[in-house]
Protein backbone atom coordinates (compact mmCIF):
# COMPACT_ATOMS: atom_id res chain seq x y z
CA UNK A 1 0.00 0.00 0.00
CA UNK A 2 1.41 3.39 -1.02
CA UNK A 3 2.06 5.65 2.00
CA UNK A 4 1.08 8.74 -0.01
CA UNK A 5 -2.32 7.20 -0.72
CA UNK A 6 -2.85 6.49 2.98
CA UNK A 7 -1.86 10.03 3.95
CA UNK A 8 -4.37 11.40 1.42
CA UNK A 9 -7.10 9.18 2.87
CA UNK A 10 -6.25 10.39 6.38
CA UNK A 11 -6.51 13.99 5.19
CA UNK A 12 -9.97 13.32 3.71
CA UNK A 13 -11.11 11.65 6.92
CA UNK A 14 -9.86 14.55 9.03
CA UNK A 15 -11.54 17.08 6.75
CA UNK A 16 -14.83 15.21 7.23
CA UNK A 17 -14.26 15.27 11.00
CA UNK A 18 -13.73 19.03 11.00
CA UNK A 19 -16.90 19.52 8.95
CA UNK A 20 -18.88 17.37 11.41
CA UNK A 21 -17.38 18.98 14.52
CA UNK A 22 -15.77 15.72 15.67
CA UNK A 23 -12.56 15.71 17.73
CA UNK A 24 -11.59 12.06 17.32
CA UNK A 25 -12.67 9.08 15.23
CA UNK A 26 -12.01 5.64 16.71
CA UNK A 27 -11.79 2.83 14.16
CA UNK A 28 -12.21 -0.81 15.05
CA UNK A 29 -10.18 -3.64 13.53
CA UNK A 30 -12.35 -3.28 10.45
CA UNK A 31 -12.51 -1.99 6.92
CA UNK A 32 -11.95 1.55 8.22
CA UNK A 33 -8.69 0.56 9.89
CA UNK A 34 -7.68 -1.11 6.63
CA UNK A 35 -8.64 1.99 4.65
CA UNK A 36 -6.53 4.32 6.80
CA UNK A 37 -3.53 2.12 7.60
CA UNK A 38 -3.34 -0.88 5.27
CA UNK A 39 -3.44 -3.10 8.37
CA UNK A 40 -5.96 -5.94 8.42
CA UNK A 41 -6.67 -8.06 11.48
CA UNK A 42 -10.00 -9.45 12.71
CA UNK A 43 -11.35 -8.16 16.00
CA UNK A 44 -10.86 -10.48 18.96
CA UNK A 45 -11.20 -10.20 22.73
CA UNK A 46 -8.05 -8.08 23.13
CA UNK A 47 -8.58 -4.34 22.68
CA UNK A 48 -7.34 -2.89 19.40
CA UNK A 49 -8.32 0.44 17.87
CA UNK A 50 -7.08 3.32 15.74
CA UNK A 51 -7.43 6.80 17.28
CA UNK A 52 -7.69 9.47 14.58
CA UNK A 53 -7.61 13.08 15.85
CA UNK A 54 -9.16 15.86 13.77
CA UNK A 55 -5.66 17.30 13.48
CA UNK A 56 -2.34 15.52 13.83
CA UNK A 57 -1.20 11.94 13.42
CA UNK A 58 -3.25 8.86 14.38
CA UNK A 59 -2.31 6.38 17.08
CA UNK A 60 -2.81 2.62 16.77
CA UNK A 61 -3.33 0.71 20.04
CA UNK A 62 -2.61 -3.01 19.73
CA UNK A 63 -2.02 -6.00 22.03
CA UNK A 64 1.51 -7.38 22.13
CA UNK A 65 0.67 -10.45 20.04
CA UNK A 66 -0.39 -8.17 17.15
CA UNK A 67 2.47 -5.68 17.49
CA UNK A 68 4.82 -7.15 14.90
CA UNK A 69 2.05 -7.51 12.31
CA UNK A 70 1.04 -3.90 12.90
CA UNK A 71 4.62 -2.66 12.50
CA UNK A 72 4.97 -4.57 9.23
CA UNK A 73 1.59 -3.71 7.71
CA UNK A 74 0.33 -0.40 9.15
CA UNK A 75 2.09 1.89 6.68
CA UNK A 76 -0.24 4.78 7.49
CA UNK A 77 0.65 4.97 11.19
CA UNK A 78 3.89 6.08 12.80
CA UNK A 79 2.64 5.88 16.40
CA UNK A 80 1.89 2.31 17.51
CA UNK A 81 1.22 1.75 21.21
CA UNK A 82 1.54 -1.79 22.50
CA UNK A 83 -0.03 -3.19 25.65
CA UNK A 84 0.84 -6.41 27.47
CA UNK A 85 -1.65 -8.98 28.75
CA UNK A 86 -0.39 -8.77 32.33
CA UNK A 87 -0.76 -4.96 32.37
CA UNK A 88 -4.07 -4.59 30.55
CA UNK A 89 -4.93 -1.90 28.02
CA UNK A 90 -6.07 0.74 30.54
CA UNK A 91 -2.67 2.45 31.08
CA UNK A 92 -2.16 2.87 27.32
CA UNK A 93 -5.71 4.15 26.81
CA UNK A 94 -5.28 6.73 29.57
CA UNK A 95 -2.01 7.84 28.03
CA UNK A 96 -3.52 8.29 24.56
CA UNK A 97 -6.63 10.00 25.97
CA UNK A 98 -4.49 12.51 27.85
CA UNK A 99 -2.21 13.24 24.89
CA UNK A 100 -5.18 13.80 22.57
CA UNK A 101 -7.14 15.74 25.23
CA UNK A 102 -10.20 13.51 24.91
CA UNK A 103 -11.73 13.98 28.38
CA UNK A 104 -14.61 16.12 27.06
CA UNK A 105 -14.13 15.44 23.35
CA UNK A 106 -16.75 14.58 20.75
CA UNK A 107 -15.76 11.08 19.68
CA UNK A 108 -17.12 9.37 16.56
CA UNK A 109 -17.24 5.59 16.90
CA UNK A 110 -16.80 3.08 14.09
CA UNK A 111 -19.99 0.99 14.03
CA UNK A 112 -17.84 -2.14 13.85
CA UNK A 113 -16.21 -1.38 17.21
CA UNK A 114 -17.07 -4.27 19.57
CA UNK A 115 -19.38 -3.30 22.44
CA UNK A 116 -16.81 -4.42 25.02
CA UNK A 117 -14.25 -2.07 23.47
CA UNK A 118 -16.72 0.82 23.69
CA UNK A 119 -17.45 0.02 27.33
CA UNK A 120 -13.72 0.10 28.03
CA UNK A 121 -13.47 3.53 26.40
CA UNK A 122 -16.41 4.83 28.41
CA UNK A 123 -14.72 3.69 31.62
CA UNK A 124 -11.59 5.64 30.70
CA UNK A 125 -13.46 8.64 29.23
CA UNK A 126 -16.80 8.89 31.06
CA UNK A 127 -17.32 12.59 30.24
CA UNK A 128 -16.63 12.38 26.50
CA UNK A 129 -19.55 12.60 24.06
CA UNK A 130 -19.90 9.56 21.79
CA UNK A 131 -21.70 9.49 18.45
CA UNK A 132 -21.89 7.19 15.40
CA UNK A 133 -19.08 7.67 12.91
CA UNK A 134 -20.86 6.67 9.70
CA UNK A 135 -20.89 10.19 8.24
CA UNK A 136 -17.16 10.48 8.84
CA UNK A 137 -15.98 7.37 7.05
CA UNK A 138 -18.65 7.56 4.34
CA UNK A 139 -17.56 11.06 3.33
CA UNK A 140 -13.99 9.84 2.91
CA UNK A 141 -14.63 6.44 1.33
CA UNK A 142 -17.57 7.16 -0.97
CA UNK A 143 -15.37 8.20 -3.93
CA UNK A 144 -12.89 5.54 -4.98
CA UNK A 145 -9.31 6.43 -5.87
CA UNK A 146 -7.26 4.85 -8.65
CA UNK A 147 -5.85 2.11 -6.44
CA UNK A 148 -9.29 1.17 -5.14
CA UNK A 149 -10.80 1.06 -8.63
CA UNK A 150 -8.00 -1.19 -9.84
CA UNK A 151 -8.68 -3.70 -7.07
CA UNK A 152 -12.45 -3.56 -7.59
CA UNK A 153 -12.10 -4.00 -11.35
CA UNK A 154 -9.80 -6.98 -10.87
CA UNK A 155 -12.15 -8.51 -8.28
CA UNK A 156 -15.02 -8.10 -10.77
CA UNK A 157 -13.01 -9.90 -13.44
CA UNK A 158 -12.31 -12.77 -11.07
CA UNK A 159 -16.02 -13.01 -10.31
CA UNK A 160 -16.91 -12.94 -14.01
CA UNK A 161 -14.33 -15.64 -14.74
CA UNK A 162 -15.85 -17.90 -12.08
CA UNK A 163 -19.33 -17.79 -13.60
CA UNK A 164 -18.42 -20.36 -16.25
CA UNK A 165 -17.56 -22.87 -13.52
CA UNK A 166 -21.02 -22.44 -12.05
CA UNK A 167 -22.74 -22.69 -15.43
CA UNK A 168 -20.97 -25.98 -16.10
CA UNK A 169 -22.87 -27.49 -13.16
CA UNK A 170 -26.22 -25.80 -13.86
CA UNK A 171 -27.91 -28.98 -15.00
CA UNK A 172 -30.90 -31.01 -13.91
CA UNK A 173 -29.89 -33.42 -11.17
CA UNK A 174 -27.16 -31.24 -9.72
CA UNK A 175 -27.73 -29.14 -6.59
CA UNK A 176 -27.64 -25.45 -5.75
CA UNK A 177 -24.80 -26.26 -3.37
CA UNK A 178 -22.68 -27.86 -6.09
CA UNK A 179 -23.07 -24.83 -8.35
CA UNK A 180 -22.14 -22.48 -5.50
CA UNK A 181 -19.09 -24.52 -4.51
CA UNK A 182 -17.83 -24.59 -8.10
CA UNK A 183 -17.97 -20.79 -8.26
CA UNK A 184 -16.27 -20.45 -4.89
CA UNK A 185 -13.47 -22.82 -5.90
CA UNK A 186 -12.81 -20.89 -9.11
CA UNK A 187 -12.73 -17.52 -7.32
CA UNK A 188 -10.21 -18.88 -4.82
CA UNK A 189 -8.14 -20.57 -7.54
CA UNK A 190 -7.54 -17.11 -9.02
CA UNK A 191 -6.11 -15.86 -5.72
CA UNK A 192 -9.17 -14.01 -4.44
CA UNK A 193 -11.69 -14.83 -1.72
CA UNK A 194 -15.48 -14.71 -1.61
CA UNK A 195 -16.96 -11.31 -0.90
CA UNK A 196 -19.84 -12.51 1.26
CA UNK A 197 -19.49 -16.23 1.76
CA UNK A 198 -20.99 -18.98 -0.34
CA UNK A 199 -22.75 -17.72 -3.49
CA UNK A 200 -26.52 -17.43 -3.49
CA UNK A 201 -27.79 -20.08 -5.90
CA UNK A 202 -31.58 -19.98 -5.81
CA UNK A 203 -33.39 -22.47 -8.05
CA UNK A 204 -37.06 -22.75 -8.96
CA UNK A 205 -39.38 -21.10 -6.44
CA UNK A 206 -36.34 -20.19 -4.32
CA UNK A 207 -35.37 -17.65 -7.00
CA UNK A 208 -38.29 -15.51 -5.78
CA UNK A 209 -36.47 -14.99 -2.45
CA UNK A 210 -33.96 -12.12 -2.93
CA UNK A 211 -31.77 -13.10 0.05
CA UNK A 212 -32.15 -16.85 -0.18
CA UNK A 213 -29.58 -19.08 1.53
CA UNK A 214 -28.18 -21.79 -0.75
CA UNK A 215 -29.18 -25.37 0.11
CA UNK A 216 -28.76 -28.82 -1.44
CA UNK A 217 -31.97 -28.43 -3.43
CA UNK A 218 -31.82 -30.37 -6.71
CA UNK A 219 -32.14 -28.43 -9.98
CA UNK A 220 -34.96 -29.50 -12.33
CA UNK A 221 -35.78 -28.80 -15.99
CA UNK A 222 -37.54 -25.46 -16.33
CA UNK A 223 -36.08 -24.00 -13.12
CA UNK A 224 -35.09 -20.36 -13.12
CA UNK A 225 -31.78 -20.04 -11.24
CA UNK A 226 -30.60 -16.76 -9.70
CA UNK A 227 -26.86 -16.71 -8.97
CA UNK A 228 -25.52 -13.88 -6.78
CA UNK A 229 -21.94 -13.67 -5.51
CA UNK A 230 -18.79 -11.59 -5.46
CA UNK A 231 -15.02 -11.83 -5.22
CA UNK A 232 -12.79 -9.89 -2.82
CA UNK A 233 -9.22 -8.81 -3.57
CA UNK A 234 -7.07 -7.10 -0.92
CA UNK A 235 -10.25 -6.19 0.93
CA UNK A 236 -12.09 -4.73 -2.08
CA UNK A 237 -15.33 -6.36 -3.17
CA UNK A 238 -17.21 -7.11 -6.34
CA UNK A 239 -20.85 -8.16 -6.68
CA UNK A 240 -22.71 -9.69 -9.59
CA UNK A 241 -26.03 -11.44 -10.19
CA UNK A 242 -27.07 -13.45 -13.22
CA UNK A 243 -30.28 -15.36 -13.93
CA UNK A 244 -30.41 -18.47 -16.11
CA UNK A 245 -32.93 -21.21 -16.91
CA UNK A 246 -32.40 -24.97 -16.84
CA UNK A 247 -33.59 -25.99 -20.28
CA UNK A 248 -36.10 -24.00 -22.31
CA UNK A 249 -37.54 -20.84 -20.74
CA UNK A 250 -41.28 -20.26 -20.98
CA UNK A 251 -42.55 -17.09 -22.72
CA UNK A 252 -43.41 -15.65 -19.29
CA UNK A 253 -39.89 -16.21 -17.99
CA UNK A 254 -38.45 -14.65 -21.14
CA UNK A 255 -40.75 -11.63 -20.75
CA UNK A 256 -39.86 -11.06 -17.08
CA UNK A 257 -36.17 -11.36 -17.85
CA UNK A 258 -36.43 -8.76 -20.64
CA UNK A 259 -38.25 -6.32 -18.33
CA UNK A 260 -35.53 -6.63 -15.69
CA UNK A 261 -32.83 -6.33 -18.35
CA UNK A 262 -34.41 -3.12 -19.67
CA UNK A 263 -34.78 -1.75 -16.12
CA UNK A 264 -31.12 -2.49 -15.44
CA UNK A 265 -29.97 -0.51 -18.46
CA UNK A 266 -32.48 2.29 -17.85
CA UNK A 267 -30.93 2.79 -14.42
CA UNK A 268 -27.41 2.80 -15.83
CA UNK A 269 -28.44 5.31 -18.50
CA UNK A 270 -29.65 7.63 -15.72
CA UNK A 271 -26.27 7.65 -13.95
CA UNK A 272 -24.06 10.72 -14.28
CA UNK A 273 -22.47 13.26 -11.95
CA UNK A 274 -24.99 15.70 -10.48
CA UNK A 275 -28.07 13.46 -10.42
CA UNK A 276 -29.52 12.06 -7.21
CA UNK A 277 -29.26 8.46 -6.10
CA UNK A 278 -33.05 8.22 -5.97
CA UNK A 279 -33.35 9.26 -9.63
CA UNK A 280 -31.41 6.15 -10.65
CA UNK A 281 -33.74 4.01 -8.56
CA UNK A 282 -36.71 5.73 -10.20
CA UNK A 283 -35.40 4.98 -13.69
CA UNK A 284 -35.32 1.24 -13.01
CA UNK A 285 -38.56 1.22 -11.05
CA UNK A 286 -40.47 3.10 -13.77
CA UNK A 287 -39.68 0.40 -16.34
CA UNK A 288 -40.91 -2.35 -14.03
CA UNK A 289 -44.00 -0.43 -12.92
CA UNK A 290 -45.02 0.38 -16.51
CA UNK A 291 -44.78 -3.33 -17.30
CA UNK A 292 -47.22 -4.03 -14.46
CA UNK A 293 -44.81 -5.65 -12.00
CA UNK A 294 -44.05 -2.77 -9.64
CA UNK A 295 -45.31 -4.60 -6.55
CA UNK A 296 -42.87 -7.42 -7.24
CA UNK A 297 -39.76 -5.20 -7.18
CA UNK A 298 -39.30 -5.37 -3.41
CA UNK A 299 -35.88 -3.84 -2.74
CA UNK A 300 -33.75 -0.82 -3.61
CA UNK A 301 -32.06 -0.68 -7.00
CA UNK A 302 -28.54 -0.73 -5.62
CA UNK A 303 -25.98 -0.19 -2.89
CA UNK A 304 -22.52 1.31 -2.71
CA UNK A 305 -19.63 -1.12 -2.63
CA UNK A 306 -15.93 -1.01 -1.86
CA UNK A 307 -14.24 -2.27 1.28
CA UNK A 308 -17.76 -3.13 2.46
CA UNK A 309 -20.17 -5.08 0.28
CA UNK A 310 -22.93 -2.67 1.33
CA UNK A 311 -22.00 0.98 1.93
CA UNK A 312 -23.13 4.43 0.73
CA UNK A 313 -24.42 5.56 -1.67
CA UNK A 314 -27.68 3.61 -1.52
CA UNK A 315 -29.70 3.74 -4.74
CA UNK A 316 -33.12 4.03 -3.18
CA UNK A 317 -36.17 6.28 -3.17
CA UNK A 318 -35.71 9.17 -0.77
CA UNK A 319 -31.92 9.28 -1.02
CA UNK A 320 -31.07 12.72 -2.39
CA UNK A 321 -27.32 12.07 -2.29
CA UNK A 322 -25.77 13.73 -5.35
CA UNK A 323 -23.74 11.28 -7.39
CA UNK A 324 -20.12 12.21 -8.05
CA UNK A 325 -17.38 10.86 -10.25
CA UNK A 326 -15.64 7.91 -8.58
CA UNK A 327 -18.66 6.62 -6.67
CA UNK A 328 -19.26 2.88 -7.10
CA UNK A 329 -22.52 1.02 -6.59
CA UNK A 330 -24.53 -1.94 -7.78
CA UNK A 331 -27.44 -1.74 -10.21
CA UNK A 332 -29.65 -4.75 -9.47
CA UNK A 333 -33.36 -4.48 -10.26
CA UNK A 334 -35.42 -7.62 -9.87
CA UNK A 335 -38.91 -9.06 -10.17
CA UNK A 336 -39.97 -11.79 -7.72
CA UNK A 337 -43.19 -13.77 -8.17
CA UNK A 338 -43.76 -15.49 -4.80
CA UNK A 339 -43.87 -19.28 -4.94
CA UNK A 340 -42.96 -19.30 -8.62
CA UNK A 341 -39.71 -17.68 -9.75
CA UNK A 342 -37.67 -14.49 -9.72
CA UNK A 343 -35.21 -12.66 -11.94
CA UNK A 344 -32.41 -10.29 -10.91
CA UNK A 345 -29.58 -8.77 -12.96
CA UNK A 346 -26.70 -7.00 -11.21
CA UNK A 347 -23.55 -5.20 -12.29
CA UNK A 348 -21.33 -2.82 -10.32
CA UNK A 349 -20.74 0.56 -11.97
CA UNK A 350 -18.44 3.50 -11.32
CA UNK A 351 -19.63 7.05 -12.01
CA UNK A 352 -17.53 8.66 -14.76
CA UNK A 353 -17.30 12.24 -16.03
CA UNK A 354 -20.27 11.80 -18.36
CA UNK A 355 -22.08 8.66 -17.22
CA UNK A 356 -20.97 5.35 -15.76
CA UNK A 357 -18.85 2.35 -16.59
CA UNK A 358 -19.54 -1.24 -15.63
CA UNK A 359 -16.85 -3.15 -13.76
CA UNK A 360 -18.45 -6.47 -14.76
CA UNK A 361 -18.96 -8.10 -18.13
CA UNK A 362 -22.39 -7.44 -19.62
CA UNK A 363 -25.45 -9.64 -19.02
CA UNK A 364 -27.07 -11.39 -21.96
CA UNK A 365 -30.11 -9.59 -23.47
CA UNK A 366 -32.14 -12.81 -23.34
CA UNK A 367 -32.19 -15.35 -20.53
CA UNK A 368 -29.51 -17.98 -20.98
CA UNK A 369 -30.98 -21.47 -21.42
CA UNK A 370 -28.67 -24.15 -20.02
CA UNK A 371 -28.78 -27.66 -21.42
Amino acid sequence: MNADVLHHRLAMMQQAMLCEGVDCFIAAPSVNMHYLTGFVEPAHERFMALFVPAEGEPTLVVPALSAESARQEAFGVGDIRVWEDHEGVEPVLREVAQEMDLATAIIAIDEDLPALFLLKLQQILPTALYRPGTEIWAAARIRKDEDELWHMTQASRYADNAFAAGLALCAAGNTEWEVACAIEAEVEAQGAEMAFGLPIVAAGKHSAQPHYRTTKTVLHPGDVVVIDYGARLNGYNSDVTRTVCIGEATPEIQKIYKIVYDAHYAARAAVKPGVTAESVDAAARTVIEKAGYGEFFVHRTGHGIGLSVHEPPYIVKGNKQILEEGMCFSVEPGIYLPGRFGVRIENVVVVTADGCQSLNSEPTPHIREIG
